[in-house]
């Protein structure tokens, strides 16, 4: 009977990856299948691929109060498994993994190689200064052949070696340290051996050197088609021919971008790539009837090949080495749910089951009765991207390892997941697994899902369905887009809508952990100056979304980016909205990005006011983590605060066409002298003096002596 120790150690990590061992004896590696159930009345059992699937099952052990559990030593593989008890047959309530049996799902067990010892990494701790430490704890396997405790350990690295600062044979803890270190991402590789010359399981470790955001709800993440872009030589680009064909843009451009500082003025924090997969050559037709290229980079032809068109793998790696120099991350838009028809897999697999394929195969909304509600999991996107079955654990395991060689190979720091809600939820808890438990530290590497869905409660529900500790890090927030759009763009409703939707969010979210990404628009959906003018709707090829030459819609688009960039997330910028870039339904939505010179006098103020506000954003406490309470909910008026330990920031919006009045209440606001880190006007909040907001205006209200004001912080 193991004791108490052992229990709380073996049901936080389901027996499948480490182990404990009696807090006297050096600790081992445990890599049996345990699985746990609690059930009152009724004995569980428990069957699945390693017991046969026979009924009912092998009885579990009673371990205590109305606890069981099962443990098996597996041979190495994947084996599904279910779980009997009180309330009838199900997949392990302590397990969060899922595989198939057949076209059921069933819990994941994993049988492990166990004859090597096995490296956790506790914590990585990087300076500003350039120092690293590396805290681990080591796993033996036994005292075999006379091996067993840790007898060396050291990690080395491109930019350099750790070396060993503390190590403990009889415990297995060690640490590791170094100086010197440059400033940006450092990957190192730990080698541990055992007294017996065996060389530890140990995931690859990564330490980042002043980034420019530490933690992901407190930076600025931008989205680059690079396509749309840039030119090879940093230029802009000239239109493409028709809306569907290249503009030419290549990683080289954003990499130009990039050195230039364009991203700096901007307070960017990490680039989200387009896709950078080889994609189909030639013309396709598009679900509109036009005909188009891959510009988009969704028409994966080789899935572990960057396209040359767009510089190939040296541009990829020389593009990821700049930015992290400048403490920049980079996400790659990963591509799970589907492939294009050449693409060498479909070719192979397509009749084995690797794909949803057969007679019952249908286009998404476009086939009689294969509407995207009741097909979702199983239709094609178009007539050419077969569908990857989640079913198959063969194209399970090869889509996993695409995700490791993209990680890896190109040293990236997550992904954007496409197409989230047409795969099982099982796919991205098993993508994020791979993210959390191969790579250190745990949540390291980043993972943002597109859970496209309506406003509402029911789209923050299906938004919630994926995150979690064993899902996804982070969604892009629709639901608050769209009701954005709507207040503030096309003046329905009111701030009200706003806050209400926000309320109803930070209470189904509140303590997860996630991350949402806020937006105000995407390449999905019509620029936000278009749907402003009621343009949103224009077609690329027939009537193309005027530039619009009011200043009104360029007005409602900064308060519309204010609002994003001073409430608690990740601001999602869209390249092109930081100069208002007019277009109406894709592809008319990804223009090319136009230069500098060529933006009027309202374009070039919105990148201004972006620039200030991500300046702003990137140096005050109050806006990257201080708690958020609205004070002031009207239809054209909207109040709120963030309160942080050390300040406090106030934020006021009007959509009103003229001059607003606005008293922030004493209860619900530190009184004290503040300034306008726009404008540098000081306000003595709290006296009863009015605050004037000139028509669709904002402030953002620091304390007076705050190091973000406007004349502490250049203006880019």
């Amino acid at each position: 009977m193991w004791d108490r120790t052992w229990f709380s150690c073996t049901i936080v990590i389901a027996g499948l990856s480490g182990g404990c061992a009696p807090p006297s004896e050096p600790p081992q590696r445990d890599c049996a299948f345990t699985a746990w159930a609690k059930s009152k009345e009724r004995l569980p059992t428990i069957t699945g691929d390693f017991l046969g699937w026979e009924k009912p099952g092998a009885v579990m052990g009673h371990y205590g109060d109305d606890w069981h559990s099962f443990t098996m030593p597996l041979a190495p593989g994947e084996y599904g498994y279910l779980i009997t008890d009180d309330e009838g047959t199900h997949v392990d309530r302590y397990n969060a993994q899922r595989t198939y049996y057949g076209e059921t799902e069933v819990s994941l067990a994993r049988g492990i190689e166990c004859n090597v010892p096995l490296v956790e990494i506790t914590s990585v701790e990087a300076e500003k200064n350039g120092s690293v430490t590396v805290t681990g704890q080591f796993y033996s396997i036994g005292n075999v052949d006379g091996g067993g405790e840790l007898f060396s350990v050291e990690a080395t690295s491109k930019s350099g070696a750790l070396t060993t600062a503390e190590v403990s044979p009889d415990t297995g803890t060690f640490v590791l340290k170094g100086s010197g270190f440059g400033r940006g991402k450092h990957r190192f590789e730990i080698v541990a051996k055992d007294n017996a010359g065996r060389t530890a399981e140990a995931p690859l470790t990564q330490a980042w050197v002043d980034p420019v955001s530490d933690n992901w709800n407190e930076g600025i993440l931008y989205q680059v088609v690079v396509d749309r872009f840039r030119a090879d030589d940093g230029g802009a680009l000239a239109d493409p021919q028709t809306p569907g064909l290249r503009a030419g843009g290549t990683l080289n451009g954003v990499r130009a971008a990039l050195e230039e500082g364009y991203f700096d003025k901007l307070g960017v924090s990490a680039i989200w790539l387009s896709p950078v997969y080889e994609n189909a050559a030639g013309l396709l037709e598009g679900r509109d009837g036009e005909m188009y290229e891959a510009f988009h980079g969704y028409w994966v032809l080789k899935s572990r090949e960057v396209e040359a068109l767009i510089g190939g793998r040296d541009a990829l790696n020389a593009l990821i080495d700049a930015a992290h120099a400048r403490g920049i991350k980079v996400l790659f838009d990963f591509v799970p749910n589907h492939v294009y028809e050449g693409n060498e897999r479909y070719v192979a697999h397509q009749n084995d089951g690797w794909f949803n394929n057969g007679p019952n195969t249908c286009v998404c909304g476009i086939d009689p009765g294969c509407d995207w509600g009741s097909r979702i999991l199983d239709c094609w996107f178009a007539p050419y991207l077969p569908d990857v079955r989640w079913q198959s654990s063969a194209a399970t395991t090869e889509t996993l390892n695409d995700l490791r060689y993209w990680m890896t190979e190109f040293n990236a720091d997550g992904i954007r997941i496409d197409a989230v809600p047409m795969m099982p939820r099982q796919a991205t808890r098993r993508m994020a697994e791979v993210l959390r438990s191969e790579y250190a530290p745990k949540d390291s590497m980043f993972s943002i899902g597109e859970v496209f869905t309506g406003p509402g409660s029911e789209g923050t529900a299906a938004i919630k369905y994926f995150l979690g500790p064993d899902g996804i890090h982070g969604a892009f927030d629709f639901p608050l887009a769209w009701i954005i759009r709507s207040v503030i763009g096309l003046e329905w409703g009111g701030f009200y809508d706003i806050e209400n939707t926000l309320l109803h969010t930070e209470d189904e979210m509140r303590g997860s952990g996630s991350v949402l990404g806020l937006m105000v628009d995407n390449h999905d959906m019509a620029r936000f100056v278009s749907e402003a003018t009621g343009n949103g709707g224009s077609n690329a090829w027939f009537n193309p979304a005027p530039q619009p030459t009011d200043n009104v819609p360029y007005e409602k688009l900064k308060l519309a980016l204010s609002l994003v960039m001073t409430l608690p997330g990740l601001p999602v910028l869209y390249y092109g909205t930081e100069v208002g870039l007019a277009g109406g339904t894709d592809p008319d939505n990804r223009r090319v990005l136009p230069g500098e010179t060529a933006l009027s006098a309202s374009q070039e103020s919105v990148l201004a006011t972006l620039r200030r506000l991500g300046s702003v954003r990137a140096c005050s406490s109050a806006l990257k983590r201080g708690d958020r309470k609205a004070f002031l909910v009207a239809e054209h008026r909207y109040g709120f605060v963030r309160n942080a330990p050390d300040e406090s920031a106030i934020v006021l919006l009007s959509n009103e066409s003229e001059t607003a009045q606005i008293v922030p209440p004493l209860e619900a606001v530190p009184k004290g002298a503040y300034v306008d880190v726009f404008s540098g006007e000081t306000f003595e909040v709290g006296a009863g003096a009015p605050i004037s907001l000139p028509a669709r205006s904002f402030r953002i209200l620091l304390p007076e002596n705050s190091p973000c004001r406007s004349d502490s912080i250049p203006s880019p």
